[in-house]
């Protein structure tokens, strides 16, 4: 039997990432017990082979201590109710029990849940993710990691992700290099759909615009792979509007209290409140060229 396969891990939160994660583990023959607050996705989750429980607490308490508990929710807000909200995690969690925190948080805030769970003596590693669900469930999605007892759990980590990415003993490492990832990946997805509309106005084939810029100096992941999904009409929710609009709002929440604030961060930081403004929080982020396009249609310029 594989290390893994003796393995028994937690998950809180198994929507499209945390899924795609316990997907993952599950393949390779870890053992693993989850709770989330929807009933289908703890469906999904039985039907992985993998134990469901009632209660974030309830999870802790079937793991015991020296195990690995990962949460993958949405914000600080709900790392705060699984952890110390009614049959939290920390009603039930021993001593020796590591959280390994995989959101998209500001850093203070990662330091702050850091702190409190070090007085129960629970550990905390600083991981968030990027990638998206499909490459979770293969395995090839990344890791940020930071923390102290991050070596004790690594094999979980390459098991989970690749590249897993080390960035040392410091709490919120992970939190401030994956602002700064996510805030270009706003500005990336802005401004390809700024240029894709300029491309219209120029009557342009936007498909073979797209092909020419995959293979060309202006390729970036995220516009190939958001505005490729836009023209095919493929709508289907897998990073929602709001995820990108949060992460570009803590970074440059992060940028203020460094005395740096990027001008085209803040740039995208608008385009995406403004698309939840006009209730696209929902929608898959590749909504952000037709929203663009909607702008310059009713206005004749950008915001």
């Amino acid at each position: 039997m594989s290390r893994i396969e003796k393995t028994h891990i937690g998950f809180i939160g198994v929507g499209n990432m945390g899924m795609g994660m316990l997907t993952r583990w599950r393949s390779l023959g870890g053992a693993a017990t989850a709770y989330d607050i929807e009933p289908e996705r703890m469906q999904a989750a039985q039907a992985l082979g993998s134990h469901t429980v009632s209660s974030p607490g309830a999870v802790a308490a079937a793991l015991g201590s020296d195990a690995l508990l990962v949460i993958c929710v949405v914000d600080a807000a709900q790392c705060d109710d699984v952890l110390w909200g009614v049959n939290g995690v920390c009603e039930s969690a021993p001593a020796g029990l590591t959280v390994l925190l995989t959101p998209t948080l500001g850093p203070v805030d990662v330091q702050a849940i850091a702190t409190r769970l070090a007085s129960a003596g629970i550990a905390l590693i600083d991981a968030p993710m990027s990638g998206g669900p499909v490459r979770a469930a293969a395995g090839t999605m990344s890791l940020m990691v930071s923390g102290p007892t991050r070596r004790q759990w690594w094999f979980v980590l390459e098991a989970l992700a690749d590249p897993v990415f080390d960035l040392g003993d410091v709490i919120g490492d992970g939190a401030k290099t994956k602002l700064v990832n996510n805030l270009l990946a706003a500005i990336n997805l802005v401004g390809a759909a700024q240029i894709m509309t300029l491309a219209a106005r120029l009557e342009l084939d936007p498909k073979k615009t797209l092909a020419v810029i995959g293979e060309s100096s202006g390729h970036s992941w995220i516009a190939m792979d958001r505005l490729s999904r836009a023209l095919a009409d493929d709508a289907t929710p897998r990073a929602h509007m709001r995820l990108l609009a949060k992460d570009s709002r803590l970074a440059m929440e992060a940028s203020d209290g460094v005395g740096y604030s990027p001008e085209m961060g803040a740039i995208a930081q608008e385009y995406f409140a403004q698309a939840l403004a006009a209730g696209l929080e929902a929608a898959d982020d590749s909504a952000m060229w037709a929203f663009v396009q909607s702008l310059v249609d009713a206005k004749g310029t950008q915001p």
